[in-house]
Formats: C-alpha cells, structure tokens, sequence
C-alpha cells in the first residue's frame, strides 16, 4: 500500500511532465516569432511548476526552473521572440527537470553546466532586447520543516559529466528526453489506465453476476411452484396432512418474497450498473490533445536534424475518442509522420528549385464523422508518383510487369500498403529499416477501421486513418435467424427456453408467452427486423428472455452459438440510423455481425418504448466549508488534504474568477488561495471580497511562493488574513492558521 508521501510524489512527478509538455508547446511558438500570449502561459506553467518544486522539496529543481523563467523573460522586449539556441537551452533544462524530478528517465544532469549555459543565453537574449525585466529573485533557501514533512527523501539528482560549451551561440550536448515508448501519460485524467482497464472489466463482471442473480430469482420462483404443489397434496391427505400443509404453505410464502426481493433487487443492480457502465464509457474518453502533445518538439528536432525547415500544423486537438483507440494510434500516426519528414518533404534547396516555399508544412488533423473519427497527416512535399511506386512493386517482386500496368493511379499508391514495400533504397534511422505501411494499415483495419492516400506528385500526400471513436468490450451471444448471424449482449439476456405446450397468450392486444408464471411480451427478431410478419409464438419454439431498462420480452431465435467477449464496434453511415442495432463485431472470417439493441428489442415487442429509471441522489451532510483556489492542482491535493485531514470540508476553484463566481452561490467559512493564478489573482481576488457588500467579512488565508517581506505587506494591504508560504507549509502552520480565524 503506498504511503501519502509516494502518493504526492507521483502526483507531482506527473504534474511535472503535464507543465513540461505545456511549456515546449509554447516554446515552439515563440521559437523567432514574437507571441506574448504564448509567453505568458509558459511563464504561469514554469512559476507553478517552481513553485511545487520548492514545496516537494526539489530546491535544485526550483533554482533550474528560476532560471529558465528569467531566459523567457529577457527576450519581453522582443515580443519574447527567441532565438533558436534559447528554444534549444530552454527544451534541454525541460528534459533535465524530467529526468530530476523522477518523472522520466535519461543521462544524468550536469546542473552547474546547465545553469550556466541557461545564463550565457540570458545574457545573449539581453543584448539582443536591452531593457527586459528581470524575474522576480528566488525566495532565500532554507531548511523547512515541509521538505520533511512532506517528502522525508525527495530524490537528488546525480550530477553528470558537464555537456561542452562552444560558444554562446551554440548548445551543449543536450540531456536525451525522457522516454515516451508505451503507455500514454495517464496524468491526463488522474487515472491510470491499468486501473481504467481493471474498473471497466469489474463493470463487466458485475453485468454478467447481476445475470446470475436473475437466475437465481427465477429458480426461487420455481422452488415457490414445488412448495405450492406439495401444499395441494398436503391438503388431499386429509388430516394427517393439516399440519405439513401449514408448514408448507409457510415456507411458500417465504420463497415467493425472497423471489420477489431478489427480482426488484436484480432490476435496480441492472439499472444501476448500466448507468455506471455509461460513466465508465465517458472516463475512457480522451482528447486527442494527449496524443498530439510530443509532435511540436519532436518535429523540430527531426527536421533540424534531416536539415529540413518544416512548420507543423496542428487541428482538432479536442475531439475525443477511447483511450484505447487513443493508444493504438500512437505507432500508426508516429510511423506516417517520421514518413512525412524523412520522405515526404524536401530539403530547402530542393523546394526552391521546385519554386515552393523554402519552408516544408506538415499538418495534423482530426474530427468526428459520426462515431468515427478521421485523423490526416498531410504535407506539400514530394508526393507518390504512381510510375514509380509501380516499378518499386515490380522490383521487389510483389506483383508482375503487366499486372503493374493494368493497375489505375489510385490503385498504384495503395501499394505502399503491401507488406515489404518501400520505394526508398536506403534505410534511414528516422523512419525505420524496410518497415512498410501495412503495419499501419494493418493495426487500423483490427480496430474496424482503415487506412488511405492521396498524392499528387510534386503536391504532396494526405494520408487519412478512420477508425471508431470508443470501443466497447463486452460479451456477446451470438445466435443464427435464418442464415444471418446476429449477437446481443449476453448481459441482458436472462435464460434460453422453449415455450412449453399452451403457453401462448396475448397481452394487451399483442403477442405474448407465459415464463415462470408472468405474461411477457412475444416477438421474433425476423418481425423485428421486418423479414416476417408479427405472428404469434409456437409450441416449442426458442426464445431468449431479454431484459432491457427494467423491462423484458420473449425474443424468438432459430438456434444459439456461443457466448464471447467481443469487441463492439460503432455503426456509421445509414446503419446508424437503425434504432435497432446497438453496433457491430468483427467475425474470425472478417465479416461482421450485427449486434442488436436489447432495449429496442423490448420495447419494440411490448409495442412501446422503455422508459428510463431516474436515480435519486441524497444530499451530503452540511460541515464547515474551507475553498482552496488554486491553478495547480497538485497545491490544490496538498492543501485539501491538510485541511480534510482534520475535519473541513473542502471546495476547489481553479482561480480567482471560479472561486467568485462559486461564493455566489455557495456559502463557505473561510478561503485559502494563490497569488499568482490566471484570470484573476489571489490579490484581486482578496480585494473583491473585502469590499463585496455580503463577502467582506469571510477570511482569507494567502498561501504562495513569493515570502519577502513587500510581498506579505502587499497581500495585508489587499485584505488579507493570514499568509503562509509555500516553503514554510507545514500542517500544523495551516491548521493554527484555519483555526484561529474560525474562532
């Protein structure tokens, strides 16, 4: 079981690669263009990421990231255009807090070097822009009791052999960035994905445990018939039977509540779980945000290194998918890219001679078409030529000489799909040794989706990968009607039987069959699919006893096949527009399966459409309210955590702007907050409250990083109550704090 410590320590560490990843993003953009919009939010992510540095006891960290904040502020007066070795310097002491932190792994650091080279860019960026202002200067180290209460043995980076100087215009060997082969980042949503995968597969579990309860429901109905009988024969004993038939009758009474007790309690599971079941689905749920974050930085680096200018665009970046179709196309859409850059687009001098913009473009694209999402890879470089991707397929023997020719344009460049193809001669590191496209095409089409091309020579190529939005995994019950193979969710199906001689009925007018004694809605799935007319049910004939929102019904089949877990894909184009169908399932064959909808199925034999339960919630219990503002959300776990730990309950808001909307509404004893926070600071913040007609007298505690002494006399000045810094947080300071202004 991991203590509060490693579990602060994690939080922290991927709060460290969450701001870096923030940060290189908006070097890139300030990499020789002047973007003061771009500067201000690297500088709010490096001032919170020294400043959690500094509570979590990193002091070297902190010094580091001091550092990089002041070479982003000296190029101010140039709009914070920077030169291309401040990006290089700036990208390197990002790496280096990775691998210091404990977030990521690399060569060791050499921090006095780095420091160093961080100062002679400093210096440079001056001289370029005379005038900027400094930073403000780093609070005075100190030994606090936080670095002990707080990470006992905050790791110390090792310091490696120093990277070599040449000049300052040029950059040390810069540290490795950290490896990113693997998983996606799971600080993204605070979740890992082992235990997103662990909690989608108990919901499953508990789908298919609720089937089991109705079963057994179902058998004490049946154990309730057999005491009934018993209780007749009892009775036509005479006498000598009164008293059996007594006990009987008892024991009667008691199985038919335990069934009807386990029936309502299996609905109200089924219920339930199927709404917990949706919420799992929406947790999945990612923007592609996460899997487009490296591409600004490892572009740059890659066509610095090929000696290639290449702007990269990138769009869509909030559209959502699975975290699993997230994950399976990290490698696909890495592969094309690395493809983009080492073949696709040309050196400077070569777009010259072709009179294209010395400047080679890359653009990454993304949206949702229905269920599906469409991600692009684009550029405007040398694009496919079909003459000689035929004569590459000819060379390496994939096809013959006049089966090349036979084939169109179109037919040509997806050959590049083929396994083994590659039009280039000469391996290269960057896009790999003879690893063709069909890896990616391959990886597309298991998830039910594809991979294509567009080229048009000396134009450029667009390649486009479709796949699912969300993927489903549940089991399924695959059963035959006529000749067609058709699934529904095992979980809403209850048992198979055969309908016993005479139990035919109608019900309100329609089909109906009786099942342990209860009427239940009769139909088969060729009526429902309208390949027959509505009939009623015959003797003997299969049925599945489907359950959908609550309610059941008689569904006719010609045989089951099995139960699998299966992989349920969304339907798209004029499928989706069949109320009936839930989705699809790739067969071992390649063909698909239609998977049914089970509450359609229902509603559809009852004649109606299900209702949906509405789920009552209950009001928590009113405690004593303490908000905690704050931008970063490790200071906002570490300050909730203090102050739940004895007895507050706490509320968040992530600046000043939230957290005045929220006191609105929302009564609250006390308010602890940042200084330096977007939109409206801890200051601001202070002084609207102390002169908000009905807000005035609410404490206000301001906890921070900034500790002189202009700093504590500016926050009294805005009206403030108390003021704590980051450095010196200890729990007991809070809590003395909290406590005597609650007095």
């Amino acid at each position: 079981m991991p203590s509060a410590r490693d579990k602060l320590l994690g939080q922290f560490r991927e709060l460290v690669v969450e701001r870096l990843e923030k940060i290189g993003k908006n070097l890139m953009k300030l990499e020789g263009t002047p973007d003061p919009e771009a500067a201000k939010a690297a500088l709010r992510e490096l001032h919170g990421l020294k400043g959690e540095a500094r509570m979590m006891g990193f002091a070297d960290i902190n010094t580091l990231v001091h550092e990089m904040e002041e070479l982003v502020r000296s190029a101010e007066k140039g709009g914070y255009a920077l030169q291309p070795q401040s990006t290089d310097a700036l990208l390197v002491a990002s790496d280096a807090v990775t691998v210091m932190s404990g977030a990521g792994q690399g060569a060791p650091v050499d921090l006095p070097r780095l420091l160093d080279w961080l100062k002679q860019r400093i210096e440079a960026e001056k001289q370029l822009h005379p005038g900027a202002e400094p930073a403000p200067p780093l609070p005075p180290p100190r030994s606090s009791p936080a670095q002990n209460v707080i990470v006992p043995d905050a790791p110390r980076p090792s310091v490696p052999p120093p990277p070599q100087k040449s000049g300052s215009g040029t950059s040390p060997n810069q540290v490795p960035p950290p490896k990113t082969e693997g998983k996606i980042e799971a600080s993204v949503i605070r979740i890992s994905q082992q235990s997103l995968e662990t909690l989608t597969s108990s919901v499953t579990g508990l789908l298919q445990r609720n089937r089991r309860r109705e079963l057994s429901a179902a058998r004490g109905l049946r154990l309730a018939r057999e005491l009934s009988q018993l209780h007749r024969m009892a009775e036509d004993m005479g006498p000598a039977g009164a008293a059996i038939a007594t006990r009987l009758q008892k024991a009667k009474e008691v199985a038919a509540e335990l069934q009807r007790d386990g029936k309502l309690l299996a609905n109200e599971e089924l219920r339930d779980l199927t709404q917990l079941s949706e919420e799992v689905q929406a947790m999945r749920m990612l923007p592609l945000a996460v899997l487009f974050e490296p591409y600004p930085r490892m572009v740059r680096d890659l066509s610095r290194e090929l000696g290639k200018e290449v702007e990269l665009k990138v769009e869509g970046e909030d559209t959502r998918v699975d975290r699993s179709v997230l994950e399976s196309l990290k490698d696909p859409l890495m592969h094309l890219v690395r493809n983009a850059l080492d073949h696709g687009l040309e050196p400077r001098d070569e777009r010259t001679d072709a009179s294209k913009s010395p400047r080679g473009h890359l653009t990454l694209s993304a949206r949702r078409e229905g269920e599906r999402l469409l991600l692009r890879v684009e550029d405007d470089g040398r694009g496919l030529d079909p003459q000689k991707l035929r004569a590459a397929a000819v060379r390496k023997g994939l096809i013959g000489g006049e089966e090349a020719q036979a084939l169109s344009d179109d037919s040509a460049r997806d050959l590049i799909f083929l396994p083994g193809f590659s039009s280039k001669e000469a391996a290269t590191e960057i896009s790999g040794r003879g690893v063709g496209l069909d890896v990616v095409r391959t990886r597309m089409v298991a998830l039910g989706g594809e991979a294509t091309v567009e080229s048009e020579p000396g134009r450029g190529s667009a390649f486009e990968l479709r796949v699912p939005v969300s993927l489903t995994v549940a089991p399924l019950l695959f059963v035959e009607v006529g000749s067609e193979r058709l699934c529904i969710t095992a979980a809403n199906v209850d048992r198979a039987l055969k309908i016993e001689a005479g139990a035919a009925r109608e019900l309100a007018g329609r089909p109906a069959v009786a099942v342990d004694d209860a009427l239940v809605p009769f139909a088969s799935i060729s009526s429902i699919l309208g390949a027959a007319p509505e009939r009623p049910p015959a003797d003997g004939e299969l049925v599945l006893v489907v359950k959908g929102r609550g309610q059941s019904a008689a569904i006719a089949v010609d045989r089951v096949l099995e139960e699998r877990v299966q992989a349920v894909l969304p339907l798209k184009g004029v499928l989706s527009g069949y109320q009936h169908l839930s989705g699809a399932t790739a067969l071992a064959d390649g063909s698909l399966a239609m998977v049914l909808s089970a509450a359609h199925l229902v509603a559809t034999a009852q004649g109606q459409r299900a209702r949906l339960a509405a789920v009552a919630g209950k009001a928590a219990p009113k405690k004593r309210r303490i908000m905690v503002v704050d931008d970063s959300p490790l200071t906002r776990e570490l300050l909730s955590g203090l102050l739940e730990a004895v007895g507050f309950e706490i509320i968040n808001a992530n600046d000043g702007a939230e957290a005045l909307e929220r006191l609105v509404r929302e009564a609250v004893d006390l308010v602890v907050t940042d200084l330096e926070m977007p939109r409206v600071d801890g200051l601001e913040l202070t002084r609207r409250l102390k002169s908000h007609p009905t807000l005035s007298s609410l404490p206000v505690v301001i906890v921070t990083t900034r500790g002189s002494e202009a700093d504590k006399k500016r926050g009294m000045e805005a009206g403030a109550d108390g003021y704590v810094t980051k450095g010196d947080l200890v729990r007991q300071d809070l809590v003395d704090v909290v406590s005597r202004l609650l007095v």
